[in-house]
């Protein structure tokens, strides 16, 4: 039966698309696709610096409007105009009073970003004492046993590990736990407007001089935007997915900003800075609510880096007392009489062994994408070389498994627990897609059903992440990666990975399918970005957004929901009616 005739477990037995929060719904098994639980030691713990193990953001309970704050053009652009002596007193505080708190409050958000540098730099100091002090230490001497020894070297080990996790901790602070403060002129500007507007523009070039400019600074807005984007790669979902709702927000502007600049009439701009006026108050509540969602994000990612430091810890002091329960003193002599007193053999130092990073086992829900369409000036760092390598070298055994037909050399929960990293997922997708590119066709139905399992562990880590992204590389692989069934009796039949991941809960979830077209249209906004022109029409142009509908449709959701879940996302980025009508016009084949 094909996968459109099955159970879908996004659809009803009537065919209607049901909600995963209805009453009705149901979650379907995954059949042969089978998921596990397992947490493991695993080179995820080398690198992972998703800032998702901030999810279940602090900034949650904000409305979408209240962390997305928009410029002040836009905020006062549909009420009446102020009265140049009018005090604007609503809601029992003027304006002037509510600049004073949104100025205060900046001010305050820049004096906290100093006390996280200075935590920051003060782990650095001592993680450097911490790492001198490892290195001044002596492990054994001439006559002293390997059990005592063993004891020295762990507690080595411990103070190098100590250094190595207050070390990462630092340097998390230092770049992932800055409270936002990207418009320290914000006030300055909002002064400027309200005085603007009472003046009504006394001159029409003088309008068209600084439409040019507001041109010319989201121009430069959105090529950082799109560098910025592109350079993100490697980056958690939760870094990535904001920077790209981010792109979307600021290309759009720029092109509603474009399309002024080459049609600006005077009486209409006038009109409309005058508007802007009766909107200020709205506004300055908005900058606040960003500000206090930045301030509580910052210091929650803080806590969850602090907490990760001290577990990793507690695995290290386990490690030790271990290694400490095991020296017996009669063995430890008995051991010295045996060698003649000669010199004991040197045991080597666990110096080397990897520290595990503070933030390996955490795993916490995304918050929702629509909350801040702003632009994030979030340091990029891109993982070390050699810890994509080391993770490329783990990752392609499971790959070649697949494309070689050698089920029994997999092990499962090897693989469950490496696939808790989002990093890690990435790699993989990556992986697989490059393979898939050079033959898409696997040796048999036994190496697409391992396949399938592999994917099944991804995604179902990937579901509890709120990651959106490994599924948006799977969707483009699930009807490419197939198998051919031979048959001296019937017709050669061709399976895909769709028909083996159809019932996975993954594709149940209203918000995934939200997050994929957020990124497919920011993808899409990137591309087009490089031959923009004053006459460029917006329209959908890449193939993976062009083909949004039609795998929505593979994976059970009937036409009427993928329309309205459309309709439903372009309004939340502000898209034109033109774009969207676009998208809805995308044929399902």
């Amino acid at each position: 039966m094909a996968p459109s005739e099955a159970a879908s477990p996004v659809s009803g037995s009537d065919g209607k698309y049901m909600s995963p929060w209805s009453d009705g719904f149901k979650l379907s098994s995954i059949g042969d696709v089978l998921t596990f639980n397992l947490h493991t030691t695993s080179i995820s713990t080398l690198y992972q610096s998703d800032s998702e193990f901030a999810a279940q953001s602090p900034c949650g309970s904000c409305s979408s409007e209240a962390c997305s704050r928009p410029t002040a053009h836009e905020s006062f652009e549909n009420d009446a105009v102020l009265s140049q002596h009018s005090s604007t007193k609503r809601n029992g505080a003027t304006v002037d009073a509510r600049l004073l708190r949104v100025e205060n409050g900046l001010r305050a958000n820049g004096s906290l970003n100093e006390v996280l540098r200075e935590l920051s730099s003060i782990g650095a100091d001592y993680a450097k004492k911490l790492q001198s002090l490892a290195d001044r230490m002596e492990i054994g001497f001439e006559g002293e046993s390997r059990g005592m020894s063993a004891a020295v070297g762990s507690l080595r080990s411990y103070i190098v590990s100590m250094a190595e996790n207050q070390r990462e901790f630092a340097d998390a602070v230092a770049h992932e736990c800055t409270i936002p403060n990207d418009n320290p002129n914000a006030v300055a500007t909002i002064r400027c407007d309200l005085d603007r507007a009472r003046s009504k523009y006394d001159a029409v070039e003088a309008n068209r001089t600084s439409l040019a400019a507001e041109v010319e600074d989201l121009y430069l807005q959105t090529k950082s935007a799109v560098s910025t984007c592109s350079e993100a790669f490697h980056e958690p979902p939760s870094v990535k997915t904001p920077l790209h709702a981010g792109l979307i927000s600021v290309f759009l502007k720029f092109m509603r900003s474009n399309a002024e600049l080459s049609q600006s009439q005077a009486p209409s701009a006038r009109m409309e800075l005058e508007k802007e006026t009766a909107r200020l108050s709205e506004s300055l509540r908005l900058i606040d609510a960003e500000r206090i969602c930045g301030l509580r994000d910052g210091v929650s990612k803080l806590l969850i880096y602090e907490t990760a430091r001290l577990r990793n810890l507690q695995y290290d002091v386990c490690h030790m007392v271990t290694t400490l329960n095991e020296v017996d003193p009669d063995t430890e002599w008995s051991e010295f009489e045996a060698t003649g007193h000669q010199e004991m053999r040197e045991v080597p130092s666990e110096s080397s062994r990897s520290p595990m990073h503070y933030a390996t086992y955490l795993t916490a829900e995304i918050p929702e994408v629509f909350r801040n369409y702003a632009v994030s000036k979030l340091a990029l760092s891109a993982p070390k070389e050699r810890v994509l390598q080391r993770i490329e070298r783990t990752l392609t055994k499971y790959i070649d498994a697949v494309w070689e037909d050698k089920y029994d050399s997999v092990e499962m929960s090897d693989f469950v627990g490496e696939m808790q990293s989002s990093l890690v997922r990435q790699v993989f997708c990556n992986l697989v897609t490059t393979r898939s590119l050079q033959c898409n066709r696997l040796p048999s139905m036994s190496a697409l059903k391992l396949f399938a399992r592999l994917i099944g562990a991804l995604l179902a880590f990937s579901r509890k992440q709120g990651d959106a992204w490994s599924g948006y590389a799977i969707l483009k692989l699930a009807d490419f990666v197939h198998v051919v069934e031979e048959s001296e009796d019937e017709q050669p039949r061709r399976t895909s990975l769709r028909w083996l991941i159809y019932s996975h809960e993954y594709w149940s979830r209203i918000p995934f399918w939200e997050e994929c077209l957020l990124i497919a249209i920011a993808q899409d906004f990137a591309a087009l970005f490089d031959d923009v022109r004053p006459d460029t029409v917006l329209k959908p142009s890449t193939s993976e957004l062009l083909r949004f509908r039609h795998w929505m449709a593979a994976f059970g959701i009937s036409s009427a929901e993928s329309s309205a879940l459309i309709e439903r996302v372009c309004g939340r980025l502000g898209l034109p009616e033109s774009y969207t009508q676009c998208l809805q016009d995308t044929k399902e084949s």
